[in-house]
């Protein structure tokens, strides 16, 4: 697993939102529209987003938690759960061969987000 950036999140609707931090075992970010790359942060997507809505949907996205960041979190509050992170947006000068991330942190926004268009990498920076 490829343990990429610091990951800060204001996802807030998300079901692995956890006080402005990640719970995802793995985040992919994508470009919002196909086939065409990215240019500006409003053009990138979250894929991994997956809406809070009860016990049933919390269950359905427990296939990927980061269950060591998690732990860890508990043991020592504060500390970065560190997901891996796949990026795909070839455009962004942070974005490494392979699909990786080369940013020491990023930021995912989207407060109140409803669906993965509604949340943006705003660590994006057009190369």
């Amino acid at each position: 697993m490829n343990i990429g950036p610091q990951v800060k999140c204001q996802v807030n609707t998300c079901v692995h939102w956890i006080k402005d931090l990640c719970a995802a075992g793995n985040i992919d970010i994508l470009y919002e529209e196909e086939g065409k790359m990215a240019q500006q942060q409003e053009q990138t997507e979250c894929k991994t987003f997956y809406k809070k809505r009860g016990l049933a949907n919390f269950i359905g996205g427990m296939d990927n938690v980061n269950w060591l960041g998690m732990a860890k979190e508990y043991v020592m509050p504060g500390q970065q759960m560190s997901p891996s992170v796949t990026c795909i947006v070839s455009s962004c000068k942070y974005w490494a061969q392979g699909d990786l991330c080369n940013a020491q942190e990023i930021d995912i926004t989207g407060i109140d987000a409803r669906e993965c268009q509604d949340t943006d990498c705003s660590t994006f920076v057009d190369r």
